[in-house]
């Protein structure tokens, strides 16, 4: 008789744990859950949300566009100045081997 009431007594413990166990992970998945919700209502509404920066796309890449022309026109400046030196280098040292 000691051996059913025993094998009551531990199924009644692994039902316990178990229960135990389905409620910690019930709690977790709600959890990531609202996280994951709240990540998204974030992202998709309010002041920096993306709706409100939708319209934004063609300003920021119409200054994208700026600065990249800007870069363009800095490198060709720094070829044309480097050039220049180049030159004078060589006359100067044209210059002192004439002497």
């Amino acid at each position: 008789m000691s051996t059913i009431e025993e094998d009551e007594e531990s199924k009644k413990r692994i039902q316990e744990q178990l229960w135990v166990w389905v409620g910690r992970i019930v709690v977790l998945l709600v959890v990531f859950g609202f996280g994951w919700f709240a990540g998204y209502i974030m992202y998709g509404v309010g002041d920096a949300g993306a709706i409100a920066l939708r319209p934004r796309i063609a300003e920021v890449e119409g200054q994208l566009g700026e600065q990249r022309k800007k870069v363009i026109d800095c490198e060709g400046k720094l070829t044309v100045v480097q050039g220049r030196m180049e030159e004078i280098q060589r006359a100067m040292q044209k210059a002192t081997a004439d002497r």
